[in-house]
């Protein structure tokens, strides 16, 4: 017989050989990547392509479903209330968890207590890109313009209160220039309003990278702190004498619910490594005007960390607030 010592012992111990024989099994079904963006734009285009590998690697589906919205709360909110088995991940730029917690008083998820990081999956570097119809072929060309005619230009971003407003703004600030911000829902509705000239200029992430090179966009300037390899040419801001924009620069990264397996984690960046830093991978991130990256989970908790405490008073200073 068993005596009561022994069956409490079993009782206390059988979750913890449930999740362990969980996490030996995964994936055992399919898995979902809750992307925090619009389709079309970098973080969506790059989630999709290291998806698809991730299924071919693990053999099982990786599906991919956008929840835009309020600066990726939605997503990220619902990626933090869902089982933390590993079958739900969050593809997310780093500014729905480090500049939200200052551009909202409450938020539906805690940006640290509430994810598991895996891995960062790609960096940007902000474009500064012009419609043609500026006229401007300069970084001191388009300051001068934006001086000449205080509030007269319009800039489009993915959001109120994403990185880029905040990099806009930053950027405003110390050219001394005021302009008017145009929010978007996504990357992709912004660049498409921006070739159509209903707005002048922005500063984006990676999508006009097609358009610059065909010549129906202009590119001034990168934020840095390097030049993009994709445009080696196109020099940074600190090169061109402006300083202190590169702050701003971000990142993009998957992360689980808090509370999923250690060996899940770890599985999933194990098999997301060689992905990130195939040629293949790095080819592709590049054409769309980011930077390859990857990370550890440590490594990208830290980033994330460092981040909050770096953000804070970038985004005091500039005055955003989405309520």
């Amino acid at each position: 017989m068993i005596n009561r010592r022994s069956l409490l012992g079993l009782l206390a111990a059988s979750p913890f050989v449930s999740v362990r024989a969980g996490a030996q099994d995964y994936p055992a079904k399919p898995i979902q990547i809750i992307v925090s963006v619009s389709a079309g734009g970098s973080i969506d285009t790059i989630a999709r392509a290291y998806g698809e590998a991730l299924s071919e690697k693990l053999g099982q589906p990786v599906v991919v479903e956008n929840k835009p919205g309020a600066n990726g709360n939605i997503a990220a909110a619902s990626v933090a209330r869902a089982k933390p088995d590993g079958y739900t991940l969050l593809a997310t730029g780093g500014s729905t968890l480090n500049l939200n917690p200052f551009l909202y008083h409450e938020l539906p998820f805690d940006p640290v207590k509430s994810f598991a990081p895996i891995a960062l999956t790609a960096r940007t570097n902000f474009i500064l890109v012009v419609h043609p119809k500026l006229k401007v072929d300069t970084l001191d060309a388009f300051i001068a313009l934006a001086k000449a005619k205080p509030k007269a230009l319009n800039y489009g971003s993915a959001g109120a209160g994403s990185l880029i407003q905040i990099a806009s703004e930053l950027f405003n600030s110390v050219v001394g220039i005021e302009t008017n911000h145009v929010p978007y829902k996504g990357l992709a509705p912004a660049v498409n309003d921006l070739l159509a000239g209903q707005i002048d200029y922005m500063f984006d992430s990676a999508t006009t990278m097609s358009h610059i090179q065909a010549g129906r966009l202009k590119a001034l300037a990168v934020i840095g702190p390097n030049r993009l390899p994709a445009l080696p040419e196109i020099k940074t801001l600190a090169e061109l004498g402006v300083h202190g924009v590169e702050v701003a620069s971000g990142w993009h990264g998957l992360f689980a619910p808090a509370g999923t397996p250690a060996e899940i984690v770890n599985k999933l960046n194990a098999t997301l490594q060689p992905i990130l830093t195939s040629a293949a991978m790095k080819e592709r991130v590049i054409a769309l005007g980011a930077e390859p990256a990857s990370s550890t989970p440590d490594e990208l908790a830290k980033r994330l960390a460092d981040d909050l405490v770096r953000l804070q008073p970038i985004v005091k200073a500039t005055g955003a607030s989405l309520g």
